[in-house]
């Protein structure tokens, strides 16, 4: 199950969020339910600033962050000033999955994943 909230005033089509949702976390049991409960939040870049400083410690506007609050729930905050939400959607989810970047590797493979999801 996925719910999105936007606390922007801005207005934003969710729908590509929603379809990428299905793709990344597709549904698993007889009655098609989501196996992966994600909450997404459109933020302010004040709001993003806030979120980074408090829980990453660095001093600037992110333009996704993602919490994995359990084993298969999480939380993505999206920079609704950000042009590419679906983009930044899809990264923050894949973090959600174990993904990263932290090294050259783990870049590359994160990407061919990022890539995979907007060619099906």
């Amino acid at each position: 199950m996925i719910e999105i909230r936007n606390l922007t005033k801005k207005r934003t089509n969710t729908e590509i969020i929603k379809k990428l949702y299905n793709k990344i976390f597709p549904p698993t049991g007889r009655a098609g339910h989501k196996k992966f409960e994600l909450d997404v939040v459109l933020a302010s870049p004040r709001l993003m600033l806030a979120l980074n400083k408090k829980y990453r410690k660095k001093e600037k506007v992110a333009d996704v962050l993602s919490f994995l609050l359990e084993k298969n729930r999480g939380e993505i905050f999206l920079n609704a000033s950000e042009k590419n939400l679906p983009y930044l959607f899809v990264h923050g989810s894949l973090h959600l999955l174990g993904y990263d970047h932290k090294t050259n590797q783990d870049a590359k493979q994160m990407s061919m994943k990022e890539l995979n999801i907007f060619k099906k």
